[in-house]
């Protein structure tokens, strides 16, 4: 019979750099500022995309009524 092989981790192999950490490390600050600017741009393109599948939507369906009014 076979054995079962072994399974070793090179903590240096690149897969692994992810867990080394270094102790002076600096903290990425964010500016509130910029980060409300660009969540405002995005909510405002939401809403317009938004409307724009409303309308369509409801033209659509206005559409198929009135047709299938008239016949």
């Amino acid at each position: 019979m076979r054995g079962k092989e072994q399974v070793v981790f090179d903590i240096k192999s690149e897969k692994f750099k992810y867990l080394h950490r270094e102790e002076n490390r600096i903290r990425k600050k964010v500016d509130i500022d910029v980060l409300n600017r660009r969540l405002n741009s995005i909510k405002k393109s939401n809403i317009y995309s938004n409307a724009k599948m409303i309308a369509f939507s409801l033209f659509v369906i206005i559409f198929f009524a009135v047709l299938s009014i008239n016949f």
